[in-house]
């Protein structure tokens, strides 16, 4: 559509909208809160980060770091219903089991447009150590 339309009032925003878009992203606020780690200046995380890369039904995390362990969560409404709290304990617990730091984000946090979840981000970041073992195995595809 952009490109057939070079003309159009608003194509140049849009270009500009298109080279943020990311494929993986579940939500508008994951996408928020992963342009708000961009606007601070944080590299850009992956997205749908798989805890066992090799196995399609370990947990994943909406955004992370899988050099730094950091995984990433920005539970919506839905997660405060019963059976989905209980999954999103086990996912956490199982990244957590295995060394990662989790942090969990809200609506709370997207109200204040990720300011104080940014700060976290960061913190955990200068916190988190480089495990020689993933980044050999991240390079060797596993």
């Amino acid at each position: 559509m952009i490109d057939r339309h070079r003309n159009r009032q608003g194509v140049v925003r849009a270009r500009l909208a298109l080279d943020l878009m990311r494929v993986g992203s579940d939500s508008a606020q994951e996408s928020r809160l992963r342009l708000a780690m961009l606007d601070a200046g944080l590299p850009e995380p992956e997205l749908q980060v798989r805890l066992r890369i090799s196995d399609p039904l370990s947990p994943t995390a909406d955004l992370g770091f899988r050099a730094r362990r950091l995984a990433i969560q920005y539970d919506g409404g839905h997660h405060l219903e019963e059976e989905q709290v209980l999954s999103d304990m086990r996912r956490d617990k199982a990244f957590r089991s295995a060394g990662w730091t989790v942090l969990v984000f809200g609506k709370e946090d997207a109200g204040e447009d990720f300011v104080s979840a940014v700060r976290q981000i960061k913190r955990a970041l200068r916190r988190a150590w480089l495990d020689p073992s993933v980044i050999s195995g991240f390079a060797n595809g596993t």
